[in-house]
């Protein structure tokens, strides 16, 4: 018994020992900030296991002087088990001059000396003479002297007044003036690649522009890699003209892609995709894809030119046709569409298009042929941190479109030939949330209305159905949309979806996810939150180097009769 209360105590004093650690007390003025930094200070240097007083005393009185307390004292107290740290800060230094040469050339001097906040008055503190030499080479750099270089600085100071004085030395270097651009490839059209510069021949030469030029020219589809480089400087007074040099690396011109999907309620499908990059010079695309699946078939063909008349203009033209058979209708489409696409900041981007299709639908009762007109407007705005592999950030977007309808018009009775317009709306949210190194929850949220025109005045294709994979899993593909008096599907003039994911990534390779997906398509103008119905699931994702493998299982929450107790999902990329 006595040992182990030997032991006990013995284990009080050692935690209590741990517990009181190493404490600086201030002198003088209170300065809370100050002291605050100090016991930093020696808290970071305990946790590192630094048991040295003296050493902690040189650290703590090196700190003041980079502060500006150039005639600190620090005195250590070793009485009790851990040391402490009476500290006399003394007084703030403060500048009483700032100067800048840079060999004589004026200009380049006065550039540097704008840039510096440096003042007279200031502490002289050592990050903020480290922030004040690199504002001024950075200026210099980006003002026509893009090889100045520091040469050394100079900090003197005085005990008598506690004052200091700054000379920042500058080797500035040729003033530099851009010259004409030229390409080391005729891959590209020269003209093409001399809009993507920033600036204009007999300007500034600025190192942040020449940054700017690679980063757009790396952009481009069909470049991987770009270098732009100055001509050498010639050794004579007075501005001089540098010629500029771009050196890019292609990426590879040909491109081929294949992917599948297999549903218990969509059935499968393949696809295919061949990708021909600066089809003419000018970055242009050649995109086709081919798809053929139980439910949807079709073949589409777009090319798209980015800066199209001006920068960060893109120009998509789109040709296709496709066939699709569900149970509500059957389709057969063809159409064209042009689109042009501008950011308007690094995470808007708005649209405008035009599209004209001609469509052949059958349903129960009915067998159309119309012809379809449309303007699309749009915005997207996008902070993902990948638009590939989202795991932080949001996007929001909306398309609104008038459409003209003209051809076979179904009537409540029968069909007619005529016309009919609407308005159809569609905007989607979508978020994810970084919870972990390993778990991501991810959000989604789709509505979508058609006003303006009756719900049997629109063609069958034209109209809103949920369910299935892409809207909400565990139903049957179009199942949670309106029904005739006979129970057909015939869709509706409003959407609501909403699905969320927990993705938990277990390792390189393999991860998992668990969901909820809810959805309801409904007659009227505004979406039916009360109509909607959910469905839950899990799903495994091997991860291969461009894009998951996805395998999902989901089950009807609000199952009617006719509800298959599961469906199965398989397919390349996430749910969303």
């Amino acid at each position: 018994m006595t040992v182990l209360r030997a032991l006990a105590i013995s284990a009080c004093l050692t935690l209590s020992a741990q517990a009181h650690g190493q404490s600086v007390a201030l002198s003088g003025d209170a300065n809370v900030e100050l002291s605050n930094a100090l016991q930093s200070l020696l808290d970071e240097r305990s946790k590192s296991g630094a048991t040295d007083a003296q050493a902690s005393a040189d650290r703590l009185l090196r700190y003041l002087r980079s502060e500006g307390y150039y005639t600190a004292r620090v005195i250590v107290d070793q009485s009790d088990d851990a040391p402490s740290f009476q500290v006399t800060q003394g007084e703030l230094f403060r500048f009483a001059s700032i100067a800048v040469t840079a060999q004589g050339q004026d200009d380049a001097r006065s550039v540097a000396r704008n840039a510096i906040a440096l003042q007279a008055g200031d502490p002289v503190r050592a990050a903020d003479v480290l922030s004040a030499e690199t504002d001024g080479l950075r200026a210099l750099r980006n003002s026509g002297w893009p090889d100045a270089r520091l040469d050394h600085r100079e900090i003197t100071v005085d005990h008598a007044d506690a004052s200091g004085d700054a000379v920042f030395i500058y080797e500035p270097g040729s003033e530099s003036l851009y010259g004409d651009v030229s390409l080391d490839t005729d891959r590209w059209r020269a003209g093409f690649i001399r809009r993507q510069a920033p600036f204009e021949p007999g300007e500034r030469v600025s190192r942040a522009q020449l940054r700017t030029f690679e980063s757009r020219l790396e952009a481009l589809e069909s470049i991987s890699g770009a270098a732009v480089t100055l001509s050498a400087p010639v050794d004579q007074p007075g501005p001089q003209r540098r010629a500029v040099t771009v050196s890019a690396t292609p990426a590879p011109r040909h491109v081929a892609e294949a992917g599948f999907s297999l549903s218990t309620s969509e059935g499968g499908g393949v696809s295919g995709a061949y990708k021909r990059r600066n089809l003419f010079g000018g970055d242009e695309t050649l995109d086709i894809s081919l798809n053929l699946a139980t439910v949807l078939s079709g073949l589409t063909v777009e090319l798209s030119a980015p800066h199209w008349r001006r920068l960060g203009q893109k120009l998509t033209l789109e040709a296709h046709t496709g066939r699709e058979e569900t149970d509500a209708y059957d389709l057969l489409e063809a159409g064209v569409g042009a689109r042009v696409s501008r950011p308007l900041s690094e995470t808007l981007t708005v649209s405008l298009g035009a599209n004209v299709t001609s469509a052949h639908s059958e349903t129960d009762t009915l067998d159309l042929n119309v012809y379809t007109g449309s303007i699309s407007l749009g915005a997207v705005w996008d902070d993902r941190d990948s638009a590939i592999a989202p795991t932080d950030g949001y996007l929001f977007s909306v398309d609104v479109s008038p459409a003209v309808v003209t051809g076979d018009t179904a009537t409540q009775d029968s069909r007619t030939v005529g016309q009919t317009q609407y308005l159809r709306t569609v905007g989607e949210v979508r978020t994810y949330q970084r919870l972990s190194s390993s778990l991501i929850i991810a959000g989604r949220l789709r509505a979508g209305s058609i006003v303006g025109a009756p719900l049997y005045a629109l063609p069958p294709e034209q109209r809103f159905f949920a369910g299935g994979g892409g809207s909400a899993r565990g139903y049957e593909y179009q199942s949670l949309a309106p029904r005739n008096e006979a129970g057909a599907l015939i869709g509706g003039r409003s959407i609501i979806e909403t699905s969320i994911e927990a993705r938990w990534r277990r390792s390189r390779r393999w991860g998992g996810v668990v969901f909820v997906d809810s959805a309801a398509a409904g007659r009227d103008e505004t979406p039916d939150f009360g109509a909607m119905r959910s469905a839950v699931g899990f799903g495994l994702r091997y991860y291969l180097d461009f894009a998951p493998v996805r395998f999902d299982v989901a089950t009807p929450l609000d199952p009617v009769s006719g509800d298959p107790e599961l469906q199965v999902y398989i397919g390349l990329g996430e749910a969303f």
